[in-house]
């Protein structure tokens, strides 16, 4: 996506953001939600929260709403790990190890529900439209694309996910030495 001169200079003369700096000139007493330490610290206890969320009477039949309209299962995750993140219940690194399984349980309600959803945006398709409305219209928190750029372009690069029992990452964490060794000498 190429930015104009325009919106380049308009972005720059944003004054609605914060200056650099200006968090750590906030009460310590008062911190954001986001500032303090999460409320789940475990993958398995996250996954189980987030099932419990997305499948809640409340929620589901929106989420499927959402999810039959064309928004891609991956901005969906965005959008609700983004919102959990600003609560102060996920970090940043539980927030993407959370992201798969998510998109998984989504996934699979949705097959369930018989609907065909799209895992991420083709770039190419000239039919995807802006999806921030729709997705603003349910969950009335629309958050700025400065905050998720990041998150986004790492999510879009989830093209075909692994099962967590087929990558052996476990086994290198195993294999590592201790931080407390000497080393090899």
């Amino acid at each position: 996506m190429e930015i104009s001169e325009n919106e380049l200079r308009e972005f720059a003369t944003k004054t609605d953001r914060p200056i650099a700096g200006q968090s750590l000139t906030n009460d310590p007493s008062t911190p954001l939600p986001f500032e303090k330490p999460p409320k789940f610290t475990s993958k398995q206890e996250a996954v189980e929260y987030f099932f419990d969320y997305v499948t809640a009477e409340d929620r589901y039949f929106e989420i499927m709403d959402v999810l039959e309209k064309g928004v891609t299962v991956m901005e969906l995750v965005e959008l609700i790990l983004v919102s959990s993140f600003r609560k102060g219940e996920i970090n940043p690194d539980l927030m993407m190890l959370i992201a798969e399984p998510l998109a998984y349980i989504l996934i699979s309600l949705a097959e369930k529900e018989n609907i065909v959803v799209t895992i991420v945006e083709d770039d190419d398709d000239p039919e995807v439209g802006d999806i921030q409305e729709t997705l603003d219209s349910y969950y009335n928190s629309s958050f700025e694309e400065e905050d998720s750029s990041i998150l986004k372009d790492k999510l879009q690069t989830i093209k075909n996910p692994q099962d967590d029992k087929e990558n052996p990452m476990q086994e290198k964490i195993d294999n590592l030495p201790s931080l407390m060794s000497r080393g090899e000498e």
